[in-house]
Formats: structure tokens, C-alpha cells, sequence
């Protein structure tokens, strides 16, 4: 059984491995197009006769931006990579969902898309193997800003039971019709051309491994889909509540 395990856990990680080797494609190739052309641009700027120094240093700053904007996105693929400790730990389950919004700001400033925290509790104690957890919350949160229209909220609501926190990711896009639900977590399982079919399936695998459960339901808006995540809580549990 032991063996068993180790196994998977292998296969998890070599699954997420090539996944993010395709979000490292994906996500440098746009910053690296604009960088170009304003390398370009300062390059013929500096061979003009008459210098503007306004110019050259909008240029520049514009690069430095989108170098900055690239190590956040090493930082993402950093910061989810982390190999797992055997033993589940106490992880405070609001502070790891900031975390993981800040490590995808890139993502959703380029799709021009709001997230927002909804709980009356300032902190929630899980437990959970902690890296695999923060690779689950990123790939829900992406999943969300990928199904998503321009200027969309994308909503993350946190409570608690006796036993267990419960989160719930909605988003504003097409939804999943209920015939479908089961089957988006499945391995290599996607409606997008560019997809890898591997977010939510490690995503599910994450979770369960820790204890938990992952399911789609309705959004009470009607509009979008609503992924539920629960998470047995530890023995510090709820701590504190905002005043």
C-alpha cells in the first residue's frame, strides 16, 4: 500500500510537471512578443538624431514592467512546484487562497478579471498536505479565469462546519451542465483546443488525498459554475473572527 502511494504520488507530479511546463509556454509567450517590440522601439529611438529622453525612459520602464510581470509568473510555477512533506500539517486556508490570488495576479490582470474573499472568519485551520493544496486552489482559481469573460468577478466564499471548511470558487463563464460534472475531472478531460485536461483531475486528486472532497454545483446566481471544496479542519480549527 505504502508502494502504492509513492507511486501516485509520482504520477500526480509528473502529470503537474508537464502541465506547468505548458503554462511556462504559455504564459512567457505574450510578455516576451511585447518586450520585444519595446526592445525594438528603444533600439531605433537611441539611433535617432535628436534623443528624447521621455521617450527612452517610457521604453524602458515599460520593459522593466514586463520583466517584473515574468518573475511572478516563476514565482507561480515556484511557489506550486513545491514537493509535499508525508505528513499532513495545519495550513490556515484563507492566508493559503491570498497566497494563491497573489501568485496569479499576472493571469488575471491580463484578463482583466476581479477576485474577491467573502468570510466572516479571519482565519481557518486545515488540515492538508500543503503544497498539493496550494496546486489545487491554483488550478480551480485558473480554471475559473480561464472560463471567464473580460471584466468578470470571480467570487471565493469560506466557512465552516463542526468539522470541516468549506470554500466555494464561482465564476461568471458558461457554467458545466450537470451531465458533465462528474466527467471534468477526469484525466486529459477539457472543452478548450489549448487545454491539458490535467487542472481539475490533480486538482480532485489533491484534495481527496487530504481527506477532502471536490464537486461542482449550481451557482445560486444561475450563472457560471460553483466548485466546493471541503477540507477537514484541524484541532486549532476557527481561531478567530473578524470584529
Amino acid at each position: 500500500e505504502v508502494k502504492r502511494e509513492a507511486q501516485r504520488r509520482e504520477e500526480e507530479h509528473l502529470a503537474f510537471s508537464g502541465m506547468l511546463a505548458n503554462g511556462i509556454v504559455h504564459d512567457f509567450r505574450n510578455p516576451m512578443s511585447s518586450m520585444r517590440l519595446d526592445v525594438q522601439m528603444l533600439q531605433r529611438e537611441s539611433g535617432r538624431d535628436e534623443l528624447r529622453p521621455e521617450r527612452i525612459h517610457k521604453l524602458s520602464e515599460r520593459i522593466c514592467s514586463t520583466i517584473d510581470r515574468m518573475d511572478k509568473v516563476f514565482q507561480e510555477f515556484l511557489y506550486v512546484s513545491r514537493p509535499d512533506t508525508d505528513k499532513r500539517v495545519t495550513v490556515d486556508i484563507i492566508s493559503c487562497i491570498r497566497d494563491s490570488l497573489e501568485m496569479l495576479t499576472p493571469r488575471f490582470e491580463r484578463a482583466k478579471l476581479t477576485a474577491e474573499i467573502d468570510s466572516s472568519l479571519k482565519s481557518i485551520n486545515v488540515l492538508a498536505y500543503e503544497s498539493s493544496l496550494r496546486r489545487a486552489l491554483v488550478n480551480v482559481l485558473t480554471n475559473a479565469e480561464q472560463f471567464s469573460p473580460e471584466g468578470a468577478t470571480i467570487s471565493i466564499a469560506v466557512t465552516s462546519t463542526e468539522t470541516s471548511a468549506v470554500i466555494d470558487i464561482s465564476d461568471e463563464g458558461p457554467g458545466i451542465p450537470k451531465a458533465k460534472r462528474r466527467k471534468v475531472f477526469e484525466m486529459f478531460e477539457t472543452s478548450r483546443p489549448e487545454g491539458t485536461g490535467l487542472g481539475l483531475f490533480i486538482a480532485k486528486a489533491a484534495i481527496e488525498r487530504t481527506a477532502g472532497t471536490i464537486e461542482i454545483l449550481d451557482n445560486p446566481g444561475g450563472k457560471g459554475a460553483r466548485i466546493r471544496i471541503t477540507l477537514p479542519l484541524s484541532k486549532r480549527g476557527v481561531s478567530q473572527t473578524k470584529k
